[in-house]
C-alpha cells in the first residue's frame, strides 16, 4: 500500500475496522471517544467528506496517515502504511488500541484547599502585568490557597459549572477539582440574544477590560451571556449551552485548535456563529491584543 492508496480509505470505516464506533453523527461530522487517550466525553471528530480527523484534547489532526502515526506511535510512514494495510485485510480481527496509562496528576496531590476573595498583592501584580483590570478580575475570580507536597501555594481561581476551578499564577496553569466550562449570565434566569465564547478565562478578563475601556471594535454592543470553554477539549460540553442563542460570537485563539473549534460550531449552528478572531488576526489571543504583543512572523 502506498500513501495515495491509504488516503483513499475512509477514516470512519478504518476506525470501525479496528473497533471504534461514533458516539454521535451530525451534519457529516462523526464524534468518537478518542482512540488516542482515555476520556468520557467524545472530543475526537472526523469529517467524512474532507477525510480529516481532529482531536480537541491534544489539539492535533490530519489524514489517515497522521492518525496512524498517533495510533501506532511511530513517525515511520512505511510502518504506518503496513499497519493500515494489515488492518484493512484483517476485517475479522478488530482490535482496540490499548488505553493509555494516565500518570497521577499534580492536582491529585493538592490538599487543604481554601477559597477566598482575590486580594493577594502578588496575584494582583500578575494581573496588572497582563493589563487586566483589577476590579473586573475581583468580580469574576477568587483566590485559592493549597498545600502541595508540604509546601504552600496560591493562585487565581476561576469557577466552573461543576464546582471546580481553573487556576493560574505566573508559574502554574491547571484545574482543581472538576474540569468543566464556565457560564456567566447577564441576568439570572434570562437568556440574552448574544453569547460570547472564550477559550480561557484570561481571554474573558481581557475582553471585559477592553469593554470597560469602550473598545467597540472588538466588543459586542449590548447585553451578552458568556461561555468560557476552559479548554477546547470541553467542546462537547460547550455545544450543550449554545443552541438557544441568536448569535454566537467566538473569540478563540488564532491557531489550529481555535480554527477547528469554530468550524465545528459553524457545522452545528450555521450562520448564527460569528468568528470574531479576524478582529485580532495579528495576535494569538485577546490578552496578546490587550498587551499589544503581535505574533512573530517567519
Amino acid at each position: 500500500m502506498n500513501i495515495s492508496e491509504a488516503k483513499k480509505i475512509s477514516i470512519v470505516e478504518y476506525l470501525k475496522q479496528i473497533g471504534y464506533s461514533p458516539v454521535k453523527i451530525r451534519n457529516g461530522q462523526y464524534w468518537y471517544l478518542s482512540p488516542l487517550r482515555e476520556e468520557t466525553t467524545p472530543s475526537f471528530k472526523v469529517n467524512e467528506r474532507l477525510g480529516e480527523w481532529y482531536d480537541f484534547g491534544i489539539a492535533e489532526g490530519g489524514d489517515l496517515i497522521e492518525l496512524g502515526k498517533h495510533l501506532y506511535r511511530t513517525g515511520d510512514v512505511s510502518a504506518v502504511l503496513s499497519m493500515i494495510e494489515h488492518n484493512c485485510e484483517a476485517l475479522s480481527r478488530m482490535q482496540k488500541q490499548a488505553a493509555f496509562l494516565q500518570p497521577r496528576s499534580v492536582e491529585d496531590d493538592m490538599t487543604d484547599l481554601r477559597v477566598m476573595p482575590l486580594g493577594h498583592h502578588a496575584l494582583l501584580s500578575y494581573l496588572q502585568s497582563r493589563c487586566v483590570d483589577i476590579g473586573i478580575a475581583q468580580t469574576f475570580c477568587k483566590e485559592i490557597h493549597y498545600t502541595l507536597r508540604r509546601k504552600e501555594y496560591f493562585a487565581i481561581a476561576f469557577p466552573n459549572v461543576s464546582g471546580g476551578y481553573e487556576v493560574r499564577n505566573p508559574y502554574y496553569k491547571g484545574c482543581i477539582k472538576n474540569k468543566d466550562v464556565s457560564v456567566i449570565c447577564h441576568t439570572y434566569g434570562e437568556t440574552q440574544k448574544h453569547i460570547c465564547v472564550f477559550e480561557g478565562f484570561m481571554d474573558y478578563l481581557s475582553y471585559m477590560t477592553m469593554r470597560r475601556k469602550g473598545n467597540t471594535c472588538i466588543c459586542v454592543d449590548g447585553r451578552i451571556d458568556v461561555l468560557v470553554m476552559n479548554s477546547v477539549a470541553n467542546l462537547r460540553k460547550s455545544l450543550e449551552y449554545l443552541s438557544k442563542y441568536e448569535e454566537i460570537h467566538c473569540y478563540l485563539d488564532n491557531d489550529l485548535a481555535g480554527q477547528k473549534t469554530v468550524e465545528t460550531f459553524v457545522g452545528m449552528f450555521g450562520e448564527t456563529v460569528k468568528d470574531e478572531s479576524g478582529k485580532y488576526a495579528e495576535y494569538k489571543d485577546l490578552n496578546d491584543l490587550l498587551l499589544e504583543r503581535k505574533r512573530q512572523t517567519i
